[in-house]
């Protein structure tokens, strides 16, 4: 009758399973009870493979289509559909409100407090009731009864958590997985760390947005387990690369030929990773010193060295080849920077000139590589020494022969002439003229020589005393012949730094040769003054100009030329003046004016002032 008057009412059914967890028996209630409730349910529960109870009871699980899970009777009307994969919504431990039967009985409890509710009636006592373990946060165990109304309340409020199929967890799960290879081939170790750190991180926090928000269950263990095995996996095999890399590259330096590398880390100590790695580093460290020194000794050789790639670009350049051919060398073509250096053609050692007069030995090194190396040796030095030691040849063979030969065949004449007496004046005017040319030969010529090689001592020489001096000093051979030497130089001191007895030499040479080729009674015209930094001493006079084959190099040594006596001219005397021109930083230049005659001009830089060295 009390079932009756509380109808409806619905009572649970009891179900037998074997082993295997098949249903062999259904126990119902007696069959007064039967009669009066409005309808039987299961209240089979499916925990999982660990005992805990997560997922709602299956619709048929009962194996007959009359008895459904017991909370589907409570509210049938909610249309939501159990299945194997769904998960119950526990709430939190207390949310739901109990209620003492006993004092439901006695009529302690106001009627409001339970009227149209639905009432779960079980034991809920621990040592009554038959205890479930549930999720930790929904308490951990729990009644029967409670897991019912946790069961009535998903269902109510259609709040169940559906676990994704299998296809779809495996395919989420393998997409962190896919990330991370990924990252591994483009990502340094610790940011990979920092990446699955992350990645797992991230499965976490997608799992429990998905849960909260749209009740889904995406268990987040096989991505973080994958993961973590990926990690693992993957760090385990670029350690065992490199530890065999560092082995072999090792053994490889140490093999090397023409290099003695010795490692001089301990071996003891660290693992076999560390004590590989150690004596790698040894190596390097070696290396890196002797490619130091090789650098700096390839950086301060005095010839002029590039490294050049197989498209003919410089790639490296020493101290000399950026002094010889300009900044900023890489980058360029070896043949554009070598444009600057002219072949000497009357050289058969492939010699090569710059624009100062400068000579170097070129030479190239191929190498089995991608470079080659070009050398420009200066041997402006040696060749210098090779054009005097010509020279002599040239003088000592040829030039002062000549004059001696004739003074013999004259002494010769005379004597197969059978005279006894003293030679006629004729004869002994002509040995002494040859005499005399031989000894002014020698005499300019040890004057070249020691003008290429004395060593300087600059003192401040004033260019205009000097040039009077040497007017004084020719002054003779010019009264002599009736010539007029007339003095231009500007009022005042022109101060130039050299060596005075130098400079004079090449002023007297000069006005000699000005005053020898002059005519009778001619003017002969000298002069200093200054143009911008230099000083300019300038000698002119009358006579010939000088033969087609020395107009193109006048101060060239042994150029065709003759003298005024129409003997031949070796160009010694202006050979010297260039010399010392070129010895103070200076130069000689020579002009022929057509019904007028020769003029010389020897340039030098003018003397700092002692403002102008203190501001410097």
């Amino acid at each position: 009758q009390a079932i009756i008057r509380a109808a409806p009412v619905y009572l649970p059914a009891l179900i037998e399973q074997d082993a295997m967890g098949r249903t062999i028996a259904q126990q119902l209630p007696p069959p007064m009870l039967e009669a009066a409730a409005a309808g039987f349910g299961s209240v089979e529960l499916l925990p999982d493979n660990d005992g805990v109870i997560r997922k709602m009871l299956p619709a048929l699980a009962s194996g007959r289509e009359d008895l459904p899970p017991l909370y589907t009777l409570l509210a049938p009307s909610t249309g939501f559909e159990t299945g194997a994969e769904t998960r119950i919504n526990y709430a939190l431990s207390g949310d739901f409100r109990r209620i003492s039967f006993a004092s439901l009985a006695a009529g302690e409890v106001p009627p409001a407090l339970v009227r149209d509710k639905l009432l779960l009636i079980g034991a809920t006592a621990p040592g009554l009731a038959n205890q479930q373990p549930v999720p930790r946060m929904a308490g951990g165990l729990l009644s029967g009864v409670e897991i019912e109304a946790n069961l009535l309340n998903t269902q109510l409020q259609g709040t169940a958590i559906r676990t994704l199929p299998r296809q779809q967890r495996a395919a989420l799960a393998l997409l962190p997985l896919i990330v991370l290879m990924a990252g591994f081939l483009r990502l340094s170790p610790s940011s990979s760390f920092w990446l699955a750190t992350g990645l797992a991180i991230g499965m976490v926090a997608i799992s429990l947005g998905l849960l909260v928000i749209a009740h889904v269950w995406l268990p987040p263990a096989g991505a973080i387990a994958g993961l973590m095995a990926a990690h693992i996996l993957w760090g385990w095999r670029r350690l065992n690369v490199i530890a065999q890399f560092v082995l072999a590259r090792s053994a490889a330096l140490e093999k090397e030929p023409g290099l003695a590398l010795t490692t001089t880390v301990s071996r003891r100590g660290g693992d076999i990773v560390s004590r590989d790695a150690n004596r790698l580093a040894d190596l390097i460290e070696q290396l890196r010193n002797l490619r130091s020194f090789v650098s700096e000794a390839v950086e301060w050789l005095p010839a002029a060295i590039c490294v050049v790639d197989r498209e003919g670009r410089i790639v490296l350049g020493n101290r000399a080849a950026t002094t010889l051919f300009g900044d900023k060398l890489a980058g360029r073509r070896i043949a554009e920077v070598a444009a600057g250096l002219s072949p000497v053609r009357e050289n058969d050692h492939g010699l090569l000139r710059d624009a100062q007069g400068r000579f170097f030995l070129p030479e190239t090194a191929d190498f089995s590589g991608d470079y080659r190396i070009f050398s420009y040796a200066d041997v402006t030095d040696l060749q210098r020494i090779a054009e005097e030691r010509d020279d002599i040849l040239q003088f000592l063979s040829h030039d002062i022969r000549s004059p001696n030969a004739a003074i013999v065949t004259l002494l010769e004449t005379e004597q197969l002439g059978g005279k006894t007496s003293p030679p006629p004046a004729a004869t002994l005017d002509a040995i002494r003229l040859h005499a005399r040319h031989a000894l002014k030969l020698a005499d300019d010529f040890v004057q070249l020589s020691r003008a290429r090689r004395r060593p300087m001592e600059p003192e401040p020489v004033d260019l205009c005393d000097v040039a009077r001096e040497a007017a004084d000093m020719v002054w003779p051979r010019a009264r002599a012949r009736q010539v007029m030497v007339r003095d231009e130089c500007v009022d005042g001191e022109i101060w130039v730094m050299g060596d005075r007895s130098m400079i004079l030499r090449a002023v007297l040479n000069l006005l000699e040769n000005a005053v020898k080729f002059a005519p009778d009674a001619a003017t002969v015209c000298f002069g200093v003054e200054t143009a911008g930094s230099c000083a300019i001493l300038t000698v002119a006079g009358p006579g010939p100009e000088m033969p087609p084959g020395r107009m193109a190099n006048p101060f060239a040594l042994y150029a065709e030329g003759r003298a005024a006596d129409e003997t031949g001219s070796l160009g010694l005397g202006l050979a010297f003046v260039q010399t010392i021109a070129l010895r103070h930083s200076g130069r000689v230049t020579y002009r022929h004016h057509e019904g007028f005659g020769a003029q010389f001009c020897m340039e030098l830089p003018l003397a700092l002032l002692e403002d102008e060295l203190e501001a410097g």
